[in-house]
């Protein structure tokens, strides 16, 4: 693997104590193997630990509060993404999935960047002017944190971070928001289904979720769990196709449960990968989040030009997909409530073979309830403000 040689980690240590207002932030990479590693060394550093879910970070066993896994809602506000002002951000692993933390970290590039990768690539798609780092990860993360508690041995840890606090602070008022917000939200929300599961799914569950919507719904609306659960997904440009046979090809080398989260488009693209569930009897619970059509679209401007819309970017399937369940010898469930969905769920998982559970939502009602939560979240937002001025 590369590394680094012993005077470049010292180097690299008393670099990283210059700065107060750092950020460690983690893409869709395998740090859930050794989760420590990255952890004590942001704690050591108190700087803020943004991990994208598929670092499996946010699901290692344990809660850690330097975990922020809000900040793809709070970073939308620009008054928020004005008043974190980083002076170095750390990347390891590739980009995250979240939008509004790709855009915090362009908005920022006169903080010093450090991308630590270990591919030997140049995964730097925003171009932002940085320091690339080719070593493993989580090696160099434990390297520097055993030096830098050398360093920080017998001082007394009495400080305040107000960076750290202040983080920890919004991110526990968005995630808050976010609860109680859609907690009100009668109808099968889609990213209400992500917080349902993480209370849902049992210890050491694999989690599989769909390119577009589901994997971003995952990043907002998945906290930290106490508990293991590994999360998996197809990035790139190919991310829909294939994704049912992926799913059922982590299921014959998984013990536990296997969850397939999968918007309908993505299910019918690999729809005859299901036959590998019928052929090798294997185990994968399928929900599917059917909103007929492309639901990631009715975010994007071309929405508001709906005499084109449904033709060139909603493209509706109009099929009802119990039959390939029975096709498939699979279980079918349609869920009409949120409790309709906890007993279908709890009882699927527990059953032998295929199940697909089928939750039904509207695009365009999808969108709006979306920036529902959003708009709750700065508001809660504002408020918190109001509150630290007036304290």
């Amino acid at each position: 693997l590369p590394t680094l040689s012993d005077d470049q980690v010292n180097q690299l240590a008393e670099y990283l104590l210059s700065y107060s207002k750092g950020l460690i932030v983690c893409g869709p990479e395998e740090f859930g193997k050794e989760p420590e590693r990255v952890v004590t060394l942001a704690e050591l550093l108190r700087f803020p630990l943004l991990a994208d879910p598929l670092s499996n970070l946010r699901s290692m066993g344990k809660k850690r509060e330097i975990i922020i896994d809000g900040y793809d809602s709070f970073l939308r506000s620009q008054r928020i993404k004005e008043s974190l002002k980083p002076d170095l951000i750390i990347r390891l692993g590739p980009m995250p999935v979240s939008k509004p933390l790709m855009q915090y970290m362009e908005y920022h590039d006169d903080a010093q960047h450090i991308i630590i990768d270990g591919g030997q690539g140049w995964r730097n798609p925003l171009h932002l002017e940085a320091t690339m780092i080719y070593a493993d990860p989580l090696q160099l993360c434990s390297k520097l944190a055993r030096v830098i508690a050398q360093k920080q041995k017998g001082r007394t840890n009495t400080a305040h971070f107000p960076w750290l606090d202040r983080w920890q602070s919004i991110n526990r008022t968005a995630r808050e928001t976010i609860n109680r917000t859609i907690s009100r939200m009668e109808k099968l929300f889609e990213g209400r289904l992500f917080t349902e599961l993480s209370t849902l799914l049992p210890d050491r569950s694999l989690l599989y979720v769909g390119n577009s919507m589901p994997v971003r719904d995952l990043d907002t609306f998945f906290p930290s769990v106490n508990k293991r659960i590994r999360m998996m997904a197809n990035r790139g440009a190919s991310g829909i196709d294939g994704l049912v046979s992926s799913a059922l090809g982590a299921s014959t080398c998984w013990t536990d449960p296997v969850v397939l989260v999968i918007g309908d488009l993505s299910f019918f693209h690999d729809l005859n990968g299901l036959l590998a569930a019928k052929l090798y009897s294997l185990n994968l619970t399928i929900i599917l989040v059917n909103n007929d059509g492309g639901g990631i679209f009715s975010f994007l401007p071309q929405a508001d030009h709906p005499q084109y819309f449904e033709t060139l970017f909603g493209t509706p399937l109009g099929l009802d997909f119990q039959h390939a369940a029975r096709l498939y010898d699979g279980h079918f469930y349609r869920v009409r409530s949120w409790d309709d969905f906890r007993e279908t769920f709890s009882g699927a998982i527990k059953t032998k073979g295929l199940k697909i559970i089928e939750i039904r939502s509207e695009r365009r009602e999808n969108a709006l309830l979306h920036r529902e939560v959003w708009q709750a979240v700065d508001e809660g937002l504002s408020q918190l403000a109001t509150d630290e001025m007036g304290a």
